[in-house]
């Protein structure tokens, strides 16, 4: 069903703003399992590569594999959300990513390992390349879940409460990263492997579904937003250009900050152990302080811009909590000089990430601001856009760093990208009153 874009009232079982957080609540579980899936690789990559040979450049090749195929499916499912709605959609992809997760703990089989290799591979390439195929699958399936979460956000929230439930929203992803290198040193303080890391927190996903129907029924997500998008103009030339207008902005907003979340997300744990020689405790501690600091800062700026929008104009608020953000994740850039040393190299990571997923928020409330009927699938289209820049960029920067041992220009780019989203948004945005 095709989401109407005119101003309406919430859903009719939902006249309490209680059922509205509750969603948001179930919105942040499923950001949490996507990011629990997709951290768990990053946790045990040092594991498989002494293991099973996924040097920096295979490893570099399996996240633009992930990238590559979220670009993909962010199209797909952007479209297919516009088109039917999330209630099932949601459950669909989230079982589809589950099952990716689950099946890469057959990268040890002895039978699958010689089925995808070789005569003549170097070796570790058919675990290799069965890792490449489950986590192409895993991102396939893991685009569905912003369209599905950010279309559901419109439904149920008013366009003031849309910061501060896009936070709650994008706090599963520093939480699930916060959980997964704590997760992954329980499984092996209790002598279980990598594989059971994997296949068990795709079994957590299963248990997402029924609560999802408990709380989202038939006709809950259908019809228009309980209060309007900010108007579009109907002349079609000035509505053209507005909604072009915006595109672009939004292209240029979330390159830039994936370049700088998804460097940081996929590659910090590495960096630490190997540059920095910690060891797995110190490293998941420091990786789950970083996330933590993220998370708070997440829900901080959230709220933040929800309070300043209901003295100011939306739009400044917004500006304002996006400049904050910015300054924040520019100390990226200063990363690689700071040594090894825990008491500081860690603090300022952790005013990083707070900075770099302060900003996710806003970049959401301002692509809430599309046209409705088709929002599903211009999100999709921008995070295609934004994570085919990535895939490109990881492969790259696992050549570089394989070549080189050298990890400062990714945290310069972490640093400064967010800037250029700032310039763009305070240049280019053209807010309608």
């Amino acid at each position: 069903m095709t989401v109407s874009d005119s101003a309406a009232t919430l859903p009719s079982h939902s006249a309490s703003s209680a059922w509205r957080w509750w969603v948001c609540v179930a919105l942040l579980l499923a950001t949490l399992l996507n990011y629990m899936d997709r951290q768990a690789l990053s946790e045990t990559a040092t594991e498989l590569k002494e293991r099973y040979h996924l040097h920096d450049a295979r490893y570099g090749q399996v996240e633009r594999g992930f990238s590559y195929a979220f670009a993909v499916g962010s199209i797909l499912f952007g479209w297919l959300a516009d088109r039917f709605g999330p209630r099932w959609l949601y459950p669909v992809v989230l079982l589809g990513w589950s099952a990716a997760g689950i099946a890469t703990t057959l990268a040890a089989a002895p039978q699958v390992v010689a089925w995808w290799e070789a005569p003549g591979d170097e070796p570790g390439e058919g675990t290799f390349r069965w890792l490449l195929v489950c986590r192409t699958a895993l991102g396939l399936f893991e685009a569905g879940h912003w369209p599905c979460a950010l279309i559901t956000a419109r439904q149920v929230l008013t366009a003031q409460d849309r910061p501060f439930g896009n936070s709650i929203l994008q706090s599963g992803a520093s939480a699930g990263a916060v959980i997964t290198p704590l997760y992954v040193l329980l499984v092996r303080w209790l002598g279980g492997s990598w594989e059971v890391v994997f296949w068990t927190i795709g079994a957590f996903g299963l248990l997402w579904v029924p609560l999802w129907f408990t709380l989202v029924r038939r006709g809950d997500l259908d019809g228009p937003p309980p209060s309007a998008t900010p108007p579009i103009p109907q002349q079609p030339t000035e509505r053209f250009t507005l909604v072009l207008r915006r595109f672009v902005v939004l292209a240029i907003v979330v390159t830039c900050l994936s370049l700088s979340w998804q460097f940081i997300r996929a590659w910090l744990p590495k960096y630490l152990k190997e540059t920095h020689h910690y060891v797995p405790a110190a490293s998941a501690w420091a990786v789950a302080l970083y996330y933590i600091a993220a998370d708070v800062g997440c829900l901080i700026m959230g709220f933040v811009v929800k309070v300043l929008a209901a003295r100011r104009r939306v739009h400044s608020a917004r500006l304002i909590g996006f400049a904050l953000g910015c300054a924040l994740t520019a100390l990226a850039a200063a990363v690689p000089f700071l040594g090894s040393d825990f008491a500081i190299l860690v603090p300022v990571l952790m005013l990083v990430g707070a900075g770099i997923l302060g900003l996710h928020p806003i970049y959401y409330a301002l692509a809430q601001d599309l046209p409705p009927r088709s929002m599903g699938l211009l999100s999709g289209v921008l995070a295609a856009l934004a994570w085919l820049a990535v895939g490109t960029a990881q492969a790259e920067i696992g050549a570089y760093i394989r070549a080189t041992d050298d990890y400062t220009p990714g945290f310069v780019v972490a640093g400064g990208a967010p800037l250029a989203a700032f310039v763009a948004i305070g240049l280019l945005w053209k807010p309608t009153k």
